[in-house]
């Protein structure tokens, strides 16, 4: 299914296994969406909406959700390795991702407790691609 630039709202669409992969999706609203195993790879997602969403099993593999809300989202299972996450407002479940390895957390706004556990995580390791900034630096991990 591709989904194309018009509107802005995909709020509480049925995405589950879609190819969403490459797609300039900069400000879309998926708000309530069921998106279980979809890939977002690569795609530009600066300032989206997934409040609630069920991202599980998806693949955010270097996609840029600078300035994305992943609030609430459900993300068990999902793939951030290498994503752009600078100032992106997460909760607790962004530590319910499978893997983190170079994805860039600068600036981003979580809980204390979440930042502690993606620092404890032995996938919380390498560069970005795309930015360059070290995920163990950009968590501020000490």
């Amino acid at each position: 299914m591709a989904v194309s630039g018009g509107g802005k709202d995909y709020s509480g669409f049925d995405l589950t296994g879609q190819d969403l992969g490459g797609q300039t999706l900069n400000g879309k609203e998926f708000r309530g969406t069921f998106a279980k195993g979809a890939s977002f790879k690569d795609s530009k997602l600066r300032g989206c909406s997934f409040f609630k969403a069920d991202m599980s099993e998806v693949d955010f593999s270097g996609a840029d959700l600078s300035s994305a809300s992943l609030e609430e989202a459900g993300l068990t299972g999902a793939l951030m390795d290498g994503a752009v996450l600078e100032s992106a407002y997460l909760t607790k479940t962004i530590a319910d991702a499978e893997s983190i390895k170079g994805a860039d957390f600068t600036e981003a706004v979580m809980p204390l407790p979440t930042q502690k556990a993606l620092c404890a995580r032995a996938d919380a390791i390498g560069k970005n691609p795309t930015t360059g900034a070290d995920t163990r630096e950009s968590l501020m991990c000490v």
